[in-house]
C-alpha cells in the first residue's frame, strides 16, 4: 500500500466523526456555543444565533457576557469562575438577552474540551430555552398565590361568620328565654283566668318559642363542634335509664300520633359520657323518627346492647326512610332530605349534624342506613364505655 493509501486510510474516519459531530452540532434545536477561556464565543449552530436574533458572523468573537441579561451579569461571571476552576457546569438558570434587547430564560451546562496535550482550550455549552416551563411556572405561582389569598379571604369569612352567628344567637337567646317565661306564667293563670281560646293561642305561641329556642341551641352547638369548643362534663351514667327518662319526656307526643316507641335493653349498662348532651343527641335522633313516621302506625324501636367495650344504640322506626345514596348527606349542616316533608314537620336541618359533632366528640361514631324510600330508618351510635 502507497504512503498515500495509508494517509487516506487513516484521514477518513476522522473526517467522518468531524462531519458528525459538525451535523449534530449545526442541525440540532438545542442552543449549542464554543468558548475559549476568555469566554469568547468562537463558535455557535444556527439554533443559538436564531434564538438571539444575531447572524453567526455578528456572534463569533463576542463574549458570553455580551448576550446575559443585565440581571444575571454576576451569576455568568460566577458561572464562568466554577467551570474555570471544576471543569463543567450544570443546569445553571441564566438570563440571556436578544439583540433587539428582550430577555429569555435558559438553563446552560457546560463542558470542557481540551487540546491534543490535555490542556484547557475551552468549553462546549449546551444551552435550553424554558421560556415554556418558566410561564408554566410563573403561572403556577400565581395561581398558589390567589389560592393563599382566596384561602386568606376565606378563613377571614368564617372568622367573620362565627363572630355573626355568635353575637346573632345570643342576641335571640336573650329575649326569648322571659318570653317563654311568662308565656308559662300565662298559662298557669299567674296573671288571671284565660279562656279556652286564649289557653289555645298561648299553647301555640309557647311551641314557637320553643322551635326558636333549640334553633338558636342547634346554631350555638354548631359553632363550638366546629370550632372544637365543645365542653363535655362526662361521667358514668346507666344508659338504661336515661333512655327511659328520655322517652317519658317525649311520650306525649308519640301518643298523640299514636306511634308506639318499643325498647329492647338490659337491666343496666353504664357509659362514661356527657348525660345532658347524649340526652340530646336520642331526643333529636327520637324526635326525627316520630316526625317521619305514619300516625297511627308508627313504631320506633330502640335497641342496646354492649359490644367489645362499646356501647350500641340502635334507633329504628318504618318511617319514609331515604334513598341510599342520600344517606352520607344526613349528618351535613342544613341538607334536608327531602325539603317538603321537612317543612311540614319543621326542622332547620342542623339537629343531626349537631348530634354527629357530639358523639364524635365523646370518641365515638354515629350514621344512618336505609333500604329507600317507605322503608324506614336506622339510626346507629357506638360509644366506648369508658
Amino acid at each position: 500500500m502507497s504512503t498515500i493509501d495509508k494517509k487516506n486510510q487513516h484521514d477518513f474516519p476522522r473526517s467522518l466523526e468531524e462531519q458528525k459531530y459538525k451535523s449534530l452540532y449545526e442541525g440540532s434545536p438545542i442552543l449549542y456555543r464554543t468558548i475559549n477561556l476568555d469566554g469568547i464565543i468562537i463558535d455557535c449552530n444556527q439554533a443559538y444565533a436564531d434564538a438571539l436574533m444575531y447572524s453567526k458572523d455578528e456572534i463569533i468573537g463576542k463574549a458570553i457576557f455580551d448576550h446575559t441579561a443585565d440581571n444575571d451579569l454576576e451569576k455568568i461571571r460566577e458561572s464562568f469562575k466554577n467551570w474555570r476552576r471544576a471543569g463543567k457546569v450544570k443546569n445553571k438558570e441564566i438570563w440571556l438577552k436578544r439583540k433587539d434587547g428582550t430577555i429569555f430564560p435558559t438553563l446552560l451546562s457546560a463542558t470542557s474540551y481540551y487540546d491534543e496535550n490535555g490542556n484547557l482550550v475551552g468549553s462546549n455549552t449546551v444551552i435550553t430555552d424554558i421560556t415554556e416551563l418558566y410561564e408554566a411556572r410563573k403561572k403556577l405561582q400565581q395561581k398558589e398565590l390567589q389560592i393563599e389569598n382566596q384561602l386568606e379571604e376565606l378563613q377571614r369569612l368564617q372568622k367573620s361568620k362565627n363572630e355573626f352567628i355568635s353575637i346573632v344567637t345570643h342576641e335571640l337567646k336573650t329575649p326569648l328565654v322571659p318570653i317563654k317565661g311568662y308565656i308559662d306564667l300565662l298559662l298557669l293563670e299567674k296573671f288571671g283566668t284565660l279562656n279556652d281560646a286564649q289557653k289555645e293561642r298561648m299553647a301555640i305561641v309557647k311551641q314557637s318559642i320553643q322551635v326558636l329556642l333549640r334553633l338558636v341551641s342547634d346554631l350555638l352547638d354548631t359553632q363550638k363542634i366546629e370550632l372544637r369548643q365543645l365542653k363535655l362534663n362526662k361521667e358514668s351514667h346507666d344508659l338504661v335509664e336515661l333512655i327511659s327518662h328520655v322517652i317519658d319526656t317525649i311520650k306525649e307526643d308519640a301518643n298523640k300520633n299514636e306511634i308506639t316507641i318499643t325498647k329492647n335493653v338490659p337491666k343496666t349498662c353504664t357509659c362514661f359520657c356527657d348525660r345532658m348532651r347524649l340526652e340530646q343527641v336520642l331526643t333529636n335522633v327520637i324526635s326525627n323518627s316520630l316526625d317521619f313516621c305514619p300516625k297511627g302506625t308508627g313504631v320506633i324501636d330502640i335497641a342496646l346492647t354492649n359490644e367489645n367495650n362499646q356501647v350500641k344504640l340502635t334507633i329504628s322506626d318504618n318511617g319514609m326512610g331515604i334513598e341510599k345514596e342520600k344517606l352520607g348527606n344526613l349528618f351535613v349542616k342544613f341538607y334536608q332530605a327531602d325539603s317538603t316533608a321537612s317543612r311540614e314537620h319543621g326542622g332547620s336541618g342542623l339537629g343531626l349534624a349537631v348530634c354527629k359533632g357530639v358523639i364524635e366528640s365523646h370518641g365515638g361514631k354515629i350514621w344512618a342506613e336505609s333500604e329507600g324510600l317507605g322503608k324506614g330508618m336506622k339510626i346507629y351510635i357506638f360509644l366506648p364505655v369508658e
